[in-house]
């Protein structure tokens, strides 16, 4: 199997010698080790794009992004509740989002953090799901990896050829959409308070983003959400007043740990310009894999420019919902078909047709056709060869991340061939930056 034609020949070259010296080992394990965080293994050696494909699979996430998020708006204007009508949203949440989209500075923060995961086939880039949220699997990655390789003894080995590595711009590019939604002020730092909702989650990432807001200036504290003082005029953690608070937590969690009077209260002292509130429960409307139908259902085509349904036809599997004008044909295409929730992250429930058998599937169907789940047109991936990798083989998936509409550097995943199983760290992949290096 030849290496992948996204990569750098000059990088390859580079590695095949490096990998030959008695360096190579130490420097894996030191890598390995400068990175660790329990749950998250990473790529070694670190995958180096030629920039012509680094920024194709920039631009591509970055024109998908701003096509999936802005058609609701051509589809129901400014009509939220048919919006959420067709996402199929129940009230208790409804409510909660319609107050956050009220707010100006959580609607704009509702689209601020994307992440198109675009799976690598023989055909190019295919879209599996948009990710809005305002924490965002590999923000805290990238910068960090980027740093680790260049002060591994490869990232030397690459400099002392001539092969300098050019590091992401993602803490830059955070740093400015973060910015964005946060109100100036004078004389001290803003206090910002880095809110997780799960007392069981341990955050392993945490010390990377810590470092990541201080480096803009910023005092940073961090703690559970229901930490939070908020029964008076203004927002308090700690005896201290809190200038912003940022909720890096999903809405999955938001439902299941955070009172929704909590989250009330947070948008009510933001819209008394108490404390700005960075963490808008309304990026769930834009996360939902429902959305996807409207940029590949023939009904909703004229919605699109000549342009756009081109770049949805070559990179957006057909998706619908699953519901009883549409089991049909899920049943007849089993095969051809993954079901998934709509609005689940990390792999959770995804089912893959050809997995299963026929009764197997209809009895899937039949649980899931009063749910939010949508159908999906099954994309196969390709398996490619990266450095050090061996000859079986890899499966990717890439992820651009988009902060305030601008590129911030690409994540990679990659996991074996399996073919039909989703590629994340929760399955079992390895997390990586794709990097590149100066011409």
């Amino acid at each position: 199997m030849t290496h992948w034609t996204s990569l750098d020949p000059r990088v390859l070259a580079a590695w095949e010698e490096f990998a030959a010296t008695p360096a190579a080992g130490p420097d894996r394990a030191e890598f390995e080790t400068r990175l660790h965080r329990g749950n998250w293994p990473h790529r070694y050696p670190p995958p180096f794009f030629t920039p012509d494909a680094a920024a194709g699979v920039e631009d591509v996430g970055q024109r998908l992004a701003a096509l999936i998020t802005d058609v609701p708006r051509r589809v129901f204007g400014d009509d939220v509740d048919a919006w959420m009508r067709f996402l199929g949203v129940p009230e208790p949440d409804a409510d909660l989002f319609r107050v956050a989209l009220r707010n100006p500075r959580l609607r704009r923060a509702s689209t601020s953090f994307m992440r198109p995961d675009l799976l690598v086939t023989a055909d190019g880039v295919r879209l599996v799901e948009l990710n809005v949220s305002t924490p965002m699997g590999g923000m805290s990655t990238l910068p960090a990896y980027s740093a680790a390789t260049g002060d591994s003894a490869f990232g030397r080995f690459l400099a002392g050829r001539g092969l300098s590595l050019r590091e992401p711009v993602t803490a830059a590019v955070w740093l400015a959409a973060f910015g964005a939604l946060v109100e100036p002020r004078s004389g001290r730092p803003p206090h910002v308070f880095e809110a997780t909702a799960d007392p069981a989650d341990p955050d392993t990432g945490r010390r990377f983003f810590v470092d990541l807001v201080r480096s803009g200036g910023y005092d940073i504290s961090c703690g559970l959400v229901s930490d939070l003082d908020v029964s008076g005029d203004e927002v308090r953690f700690g005896g201290r007043r809190v200038d912003v608070v940022i909720t890096m937590y999903t809405w999955d969690e938001t439902r299941r740990f955070v009172p929704p009077e909590l989250t009330r209260r947070l948008i009510e002292l933001d819209d008394a310009r108490a404390v700005d509130f960075v963490g808008s429960p309304a990026t769930a409307l834009f996360d939902d894999k429902a959305n996807l139908e409207l940029v590949t259902s023939p009904g909703y085509a004229g919605y699109l420019d000549a342009g756009e349904r081109a770049l949805a036809a070559a990179h957006v599997p057909a998706t619908f919902r699953l519901s009883e004008s549409t089991v049909d044909v899920a049943v007849a295409g089993r095969e051809g078909f993954v079901c998934k929730p709509s609005s689940a992250y990390g792999g959770k429930d995804v089912v893959f047709g050809a997995a299963v058998t026929d009764d197997e599937w209809r009895r899937l169907l039949a649980e899931r056709i009063h749910g939010r789940f949508v159908c999906q047109e099954r994309v196969h991936p390709a398996v490619v060869r990266l450095a050090g990798s061996g000859t079986g083989g890899s499966e990717v998936v890439l992820g651009p991340l988009i902060f305030g509409g601008r590129s911030a550097g690409v994540f990679l995943r990659e996991g074996p061939p399996r073919g039909a199983a989703p590629i994340n760290v929760k399955q079992g992949a390895q997390a990586a930056a794709v990097l590149t290096v100066a011409a």
